[in-house]
């Protein structure tokens, strides 16, 4: 009981501690001292390149020039696919053997 109490006594102790609050009241011109910070900034790198980049006229030349290199790249790669060769399927049937022959003991050497 002691300990509630003490708690209850902590709690309405911060609950009044805002009783004498008031209205916060800036210094004078600080909202004209504001704006005229804002005015002042300089852009830096970035905030140039972005602007540039964001522009309509360059965001479609970047999407037309992606678009054409992918469609660079898959022409040109289905170009270059080539059929299979007898010796290439021969390569193939040699790893086609079942896995029973990986666990014969007596098969040591690879």
């Amino acid at each position: 009981m002691k300990n509630n109490e003490q708690i209850d006594k902590l709690t309405d102790a911060a609950l009044n501690s805002l009783d004498g609050a008031g209205r916060a009241i800036p210094k004078p011109y600080l909202f004209t001292r504001l704006n005229a910070r804002m005015q002042n900034e300089k852009d830096n790198t970035w905030d140039i390149a972005l602007k540039f980049i964001s522009r309509p006229a360059v965001a479609l030349a970047g999407l037309c020039l992606i678009i054409a290199v992918n469609t660079f790249v898959l022409t040109s790669n289905i170009e270059k696919q080539t059929t299979v060769t007898e010796e290439q399927y021969a390569s193939i049937d040699e790893y086609s053997s079942p896995a029973t022959v990986l666990n014969d003991i007596e098969n040591i050497e690879p």
